[in-house]
């Protein structure tokens, strides 16, 4: 497995970004996205812990990726305000991710802004939270949107694979989801990672990361932290791509892992091995 460093820029202008990097499908981390941001000094702990601490969160653990009857559904729901507690006080792998806060606080919208560095920005941001140690397994978004995660508090290790190494990462067909561990990776069950090419960085408090449409990624939380992710679709066409895999993974993965359970889960397993078969040398 070959990972290169994920350039950093600043004081970029809209076409240069899209030029060096939306363009060549190629990820890079901006350190000024959110310097005009009110919410870059303002969201920590403390403003989300007491002001709206209240509101009810799905919070998720390392069960969302097993077959079962868990599959793919959230651990708990509890008062943001006591997950946020847990998270902040030792390892664990709970997680809150996609979160809607702005559904029931929109002032909170007051403290971002959307650049122009695009046009067709998809104007729902989402926040994601977790604590030391969670892990974000490896996955694409379903939605096949450009996605721009920016960090608060702490630092998060973030490892990319772009598109076209799908099948060397053993992709679950069916799925946006491969089950490999990129921080540990084992070659003797998954020898086809030998030859994959991706990223890798941590991301700091202030810096935004630019993962483009299909890119994969793995996120491991080295200390309690949250970041905000807005996002972007290239065009209608990328737009209608995620849609339907919207439908094929919703009604099909999940459906037919509420019929076979574990007899599915082995049948994509197997499939990603076939797949990866042509990589392995």
């Amino acid at each position: 497995m070959n990972l290169l460093p994920i350039e950093r820029v600043s004081n970029i202008t809209a076409q240069e970004f899209k030029e060096n990097f939306q363009w060549k499908n190629k990820p890079c981390v901006f350190t000024d996205f959110t310097k005009d941001w009110a919410g870059l000094q303002k969201w920590n702990y403390d403003f989300f812990h007491d002001k709206y601490g209240h509101l009810e969160a799905p919070v998720y653990s390392s069960n969302y990726s097993k077959p079962g009857k868990g599959y793919m559904t959230n651990e708990a729901v509890m008062p943001f305000g006591e997950f946020l507690e847990k998270i902040k006080s030792g390892p664990t792998d709970y997680r809150l991710f996609l979160y809607d806060i702005f559904e029931h606080a929109p002032e909170l919208k007051e403290d971002l802004s959307f650049p122009d560095l695009q046009y067709l920005w998809i104007k729902v941001p989402l926040m994601f939270f977790g604590g030391e140690g969670a892990e974000v397994t490896m996955h694409y978004d379903i939605d096949c949107a450009n996605v721009f995660l920016s960090q608060f508090i702490g630092n998060k290790k973030v490892i990319l694979f772009p598109p076209e190494e799908s099948e060397k990462i053993y992709h679950h067909p069916f799925t946006v989801k491969s089950l490999i561990d990129p921080q540990n990776p084992d070659y003797e069950k998954f020898p086809a990672l030998k030859n994959v090419v991706g990223y890798e960085t941590i991301l700091k408090h202030g810096e935004t990361l630019f993962m483009p449409s299909c890119y994969w990624h793995y996120m491991y939380y080295m200390d309690f932290s949250f970041g905000l992710a807005i996002r972007s679709q290239n065009s209608p066409i990328t737009a209608a791509k995620g849609s339907i895999n919207l439908a094929t993974h919703f009604v099909v993965d999940k459906g037919l892992n509420k019929i076979m359970g574990q007899t599915w889960h082995a049948w994509k397993e197997r499939r990603a091995y076939e797949n990866a078969k042509q990589f392995e040398r």
